[in-house]
């Protein structure tokens, strides 16, 4: 009878938010454009403060609403989305490590990423909210957010090399987008954001 192999697949979920560095290969490299932490780590220091501005706006919407639409399957992608952005400012400025180890994480986070499908299902999450007209200004600007994440992390250029024109297209979309503007609406107490009533507190990450 014979034995069945040992199965090399990873398990679907890391029990630790550290990602897993991968050993450099020894194969040949392949042609195909690769997501890198090379734009990110190249990019200026406005882009790197954006970033912190978004990670900050998804704190604020995330506290603002967690009592009226906890439930809702958009929020829990904004819940992931705004985790995953506060390990990515973690491993990129973590200066108890060489710049060599802080640029593997930072691509294994992006990487990541992309694999599993989290930015592609970010934007789907969101963009379901423009549809619902008290909501549109919010499901707008967490599209937005996405969308220059993913121009200063590079990500929207990997995309359009590989020829993935329905995405690069609409994150370029989204990118354009007057972010200013729309945090400021956002925010400002509109009917947007419904605090709702209190409930029973349960622990967040």
């Amino acid at each position: 009878m014979a034995i069945a192999k040992p199965s090399t697949t990873l398990p679907h979920r890391q029990q630790s938010h550290h990602l897993t560095v991968p050993a450099p290969s020894t194969s040949s490299s392949s042609s195909a454009p690769s997501i890198s932490a090379s734009p990110l780590f190249s990019a200026s220091t406005h882009d790197i403060a954006m970033l912190h501005d978004i990670h900050s706006l998804l704190n604020k919407l995330f506290i603002r609403n967690r009592n009226q639409h906890r439930r809702s399957t958009w929020w829990k992608a904004l819940h992931g989305f705004r985790k995953q952005m506060a390990l990515l400012l973690g491993e990129l400025e973590a200066k108890e490590l060489r710049e060599y180890e802080r640029r593997q994480r930072v691509q294994a986070r992006l990487r990541f990423w992309d694999e599993r499908g989290e930015v592609h299902a970010w934007y789907y999450q969101f963009s379901q909210l423009v549809a619902v007209g008290p909501f549109s200004s919010l499901g707008l600007v967490m599209m937005a957010s996405v969308a220059r994440v993913c121009r200063i992390t590079g990500i929207t250029s990997v995309y359009e090399q590989i020829a993935s024109a329905e995405v690069k297209g609409v994150l370029d979309a989204s990118d354009r987008l007057g972010l200013a503007g729309q945090f400021e609406g956002v925010l400002s107490g509109g009917d947007e954001c419904d605090e709702g009533v209190v409930i029973a507190r349960e622990d967040e990450d």
